[in-house]
């Protein structure tokens, strides 16, 4: 593999993370999308200067990504309004923010945003069991694995019935 090779899929790597992208640019000609992402996965193996800078492009990407979430987030973008008689005119435009994403953003950096979930059970827990969906192996497995969580009582005692003749 040549150094060329390897730059231009490094360069398109760091640009967006998409390796089956990347590697497509770096080999046109490749018979097919995955051979081409196989042969640069074969070189990461092989040759570790090319593994370490591979992790420094997809961290470049990463961050790519966090500074779009951010700018869109927290600072916003310009969306023009049209007006004039036949909506032809850019007459302003109004700063938009994406909710969406600086919940996203909350939620990784501030553990307070963070979704919890927890589930304490206090008694026995009965399940009904449809084994026409899961399949009769997955039914068995189930089947095991609520038995296992059933606590392990004594065999039950023998009742023997006296009535007096």
């Amino acid at each position: 593999m040549t150094d060329r090779r390897k730059k231009m899929f490094l360069a398109e790597l760091a640009r967006h993370g998409i390796l089956v992208r990347a590697a497509r640019a770096a080999s046109p000609r490749a018979s097919s999308q995955y051979g081409a992402v196989q042969t640069f996965k074969d070189e990461r193996t092989r040759d570790e200067q090319f593994a370490a800078q591979w992790d420094e492009a997809m961290q470049a990407a990463e961050a790519s990504v966090e500074a779009e979430i951010f700018r869109r987030a927290q600072e916003g973008w310009e969306e023009p309004i049209f007006g004039g008689r036949h909506r032809e005119k850019i007459v302003g435009t109004v700063r938009k923010y994406s909710d969406r994403l600086l919940e996203l953003r909350a939620k990784a950096l501030l553990p307070a945003y963070r979704e919890t979930a927890s589930v304490a059970v206090r008694g026995r827990v009965t399940h009904d069991l449809d084994v026409g969906v899961l399949g009769d192996a997955v039914a068995k497995v189930a089947l095991q694995m609520a038995q296992s969580f059933r606590p392990q009582l004594p065999a039950p005692a023998e009742v023997i019935d006296h009535e007096p003749r």
